[in-house]
């Protein structure tokens, strides 16, 4: 099992999107999967968003990176 952090989009590319509304700060959560394609294929199953834990909020995910354990 590896840890992968997913991340949303960041301060810079809203501040370069002024017609995007939404919180001034980047969003990234971690999961953990098999595989890198485990990874990706959980984003496309939920139309390329992840939620939170908590089920409150979703966002759209931008890059999946793999941790360091």
């Amino acid at each position: 099992i590896m840890k992968f952090k997913f991340s949303g989009i960041s301060s810079y590319e809203e501040k370069a999107t002024p017609n995007f509304m939404g919180e001034a700060n980047s969003h990234s959560i971690i999961k953990e999967f098999d595989s890198m394609d485990q990874a990706i294929q959980h984003v496309v199953d939920n139309n390329g968003f992840m939620v939170t834990d908590n089920g409150k909020f979703a966002f759209h995910v931008r890059t999946i990176t793999q941790e360091d354990e």
